[in-house]
């Protein structure tokens, strides 16, 4: 476990809450309202679906390329219209699809310091460029799920 790994986890588990607080105020009709501003779908259930699984994806990327353990069992699979450019999933599905993100991110904790100045192969997520080390990735991946949360708040002003 190193110093910056648990600051990353920090600023993911924040950044999760908050988004989990967020979308808890939302109700079915928000979800399928239009979302212009944001590439990962066009209405905000589909942003907030993409959102939820982004933190999945980076548990799966940091067990891949950071060689932590996995995160503990649950029943917080992959399931129906959460990946990228796919339908909404319900609010219940989505929130526990966010809710079980904190289990996948929880692998963060396990990072050192040597793991997280290396540089992950291009190719492993659109994040790994082959320059960036891992936890710039990290970051990288942190600042993308920050704008899906903007342009879902924006899109229900």
């Amino acid at each position: 476990m190193s110093e910056r790994g648990s600051e990353l986890m920090t600023a993911a588990s924040r950044q999760l809450d908050e988004m989990a607080e967020f979308f808890s105020g939302l109700d079915e009709a928000d979800l399928r309202r239009p979302c212009p501003d944001d590439d990962a779908g066009d209405t905000v259930g589909a942003v907030a679906a993409h959102a939820a699984e982004g933190y999945h994806h980076l548990g799966r990327l940091l067990r891949v390329i950071g060689d932590v353990g996995e995160p503990p069992a649950g029943g917080h699979g992959h399931g129906p219209g959460q990946g990228r450019g796919s339908r909404s999933a319900a609010l219940p599905e989505l929130l526990d699809r966010l809710a079980g993100g904190k289990a996948q991110i929880g692998v963060l904790t396990d990072l050192t310091d040597v793991q997280l100045v290396s540089v992950p192969a291009a190719g492993n997520s659109r994040f790994c460029d082959g320059d960036r080390s891992l936890q710039r990735v990290i970051v990288a991946v942190i600042a993308h799920q920050g704008t899906h949360l903007v342009s879902v708040q924006r899109a229900l002003v």
